[in-house]
């Protein structure tokens, strides 16, 4: 597993950026657009035979032919690790842990390479650790502590995107999410349209109307949900509950007038999106799905939420 730790100056990728590298030569992810990957992938079998870490560093400011960084300029450091039985089971915790919506922070240890710890939001710290470990600030990036010996590992849950309406322009925007990084629901009453064949992308699918969709439904602050069910009566019924619900972003198709209409009149949150999607002049079900995926990525990059809370606490 390669890890970006420590970056200076500019460059493709930031800390944190991880990929994968298969003792058969297949490669998973990537830490660069493809400038070390190749001699990155030497220093991996290095690291299979030894079974020790290594820790790597590209130059890549230099301009020449040989240079690494064709036209980045920064430096970085690259840790490598040995995926033994004990840090895959270790892995594996993380994802569960994140799969339940709970943050966890890792770190790393580059002097003496080799320790490392998780400590998750809610529950039990678990690793490989000699010795005490900074304070967490779940709020900061990843990145290298102030002793420049530790690096900090953020480990956030996966954003969901839960989609209200089944019709055809919600089949690029489930497509696209999915692409993006997204686990995707869809949601409807119509059966015949919420199907896995029109979304084979979708991780679930849930048929019901709103009132029993909305039940069903544990929201959560990684949440992303778009209303586009293009009945008015239906969106009216899912927009309402959803105002008091602690989610990262809810946008509502349609004009601004439509939406305030849906509130009876009422003024619209600044933090509901409507019409959702950037404006890019968008036309047709595509271009409208990247303008609403581009402002889904630009809230999930915000540290606050636009209703003003913060994005993370920091425990005691």
């Amino acid at each position: 597993m390669a890890t970006i730790v420590d970056v200076k100056g500019s460059a493709y990728k930031r800390e944190g950026s991880s990929m994968i590298f298969i003792d058969d030569g297949s490669q998973i992810g990537m830490v660069s657009a493809g400038c070390v990957e190749a001699d990155l992938a030497e220093w991996a079998k290095k690291v299979l035979e030894s079974e020790e870490p290594q820790l790597v560093r590209y130059d890549l400011t230099a301009e020449d032919d040989i240079g690494w960084g064709k036209g980045c300029n920064g430096t970085i450091d690259i840790l490598l690790e040995p995926i033994n039985r004990k840090l895959e089971e270790d892995m594996k915790l993380v994802k569960k842990l994140l799969d339940n919506n709970i943050k966890v922070a890792g770190f790393k240890s580059l002097d003496p390479l080799g320790e490392y710890v998780f400590v998750p939001e809610k529950g039990e710290v678990f690793g490989c650790w000699g010795g005490s470990f900074p304070i967490i600030n779940f709020a900061s990036k990843s990145g290298l502590l102030t002793d420049g010996i530790i690096f900090q590992h953020i480990y956030q849950p996966k954003p969901r995107l839960i989609v209200f309406g089944a019709g055809p322009d919600a089949k690029p925007l489930v497509s696209l999410a999915a692409e993006t990084g997204f686990s995707v629901m869809v949601c409807d009453w119509r059966e015949a349209l919420c199907q896995e064949q029109n979304f084979p992308a979708a991780n679930e699918l849930l048929i019901g109307f709103p009132g029993e969709l909305l039940r069903k439904i544990s929201f959560s602050f990684y949440d992303f949900v778009v209303i586009m069910t293009h009945h008015f009566q239906r969106d009216q019924e899912i927009l309402w509950p959803l105002l008091d619900e602690n989610i990262r972003f809810l946008g509502v198709l349609g004009t601004r007038e439509r939406t305030a209409r849906l509130l009876n009149g009422e003024k619209i949150p600044e933090w509901v999106h409507s019409p959702v999607g950037l404006s890019i002049g968008a036309k047709g079900s595509a271009e409208i799905a990247i303008s609403i995926i581009a402002e889904m990525i630009e809230a999930w990059r915000k540290p606050v939420s636009e209703k003003g809370e913060h994005l993370w606490t920091i425990p005691d």
